[in-house]
């Protein structure tokens, strides 16, 4: 009886996960950037990216951990989950990756083209500035990647429970 609100559970963790990651990634940021100088927008979207992608692999971390005690009452939900399970793996990664390697790499060069351009070094600073536009976009295209994996798993667990609630009683 419990397994239903699990399910529920983890239905509602992937809807917060997928609402923020769109309204941070196609609402706020641009907002940001049209109504500040981009220097500023991104100091404050650099306070704001970094709990963005810790949510991504904690909220994942926490969604495992619930499959995990799905299957101390069924063994086979592994099995029946197996696309789920991968998918919800891969956000880890790929947010943990960003978090932790990507954006730390991109803000310490962000803030080197900054401090080489205030000293009129124009042509290091497009140096600079050219490498972390290659890290921007890595994390753009990654932060895109997790949308798409947060929406196949929203409508994987949807299914999923539509095919098999009979069997859950939900």
């Amino acid at each position: 009886m419990w397994d239903k609100y699990i399910y529920g559970l983890i239905i509602f963790l992937l809807f917060c996960l997928l609402v923020g990651s769109i309204f941070i990634t196609f609402i706020y940021t641009p907002y940001l950037f049209s109504h500040y100088s981009t220097k500023e927008a991104g100091e404050i979207v650099s306070k704001i990216f970094p709990f963005y992608f810790k949510s991504g692999w904690i909220t994942g971390i926490i969604i495992y951990t619930l499959v995990g005690v799905l299957s101390v009452k069924e063994k086979e939900i592994i099995k029946k989950l197996k696309w789920f399970v991968i998918a919800t793996a891969v956000l880890i990664l790929i947010s943990m990756a960003l978090d932790r390697a990507i954006l730390p790499i991109a803000e310490s060069l962000k803030s080197e083209y900054y401090h080489i351009l205030s000293e009129g070094k124009q042509n290091e600073a497009k140096i600079i500035f050219s490498r972390f536009k290659t890290f921007h976009g890595i994390s753009s295209v990654l932060n895109l990647v997790n949308i798409i994996i947060e929406i196949f798993m929203l409508i994987y667990i949807l299914k999923f429970l539509k095919n098999y609630r009979k069997s859950y009683s939900i």
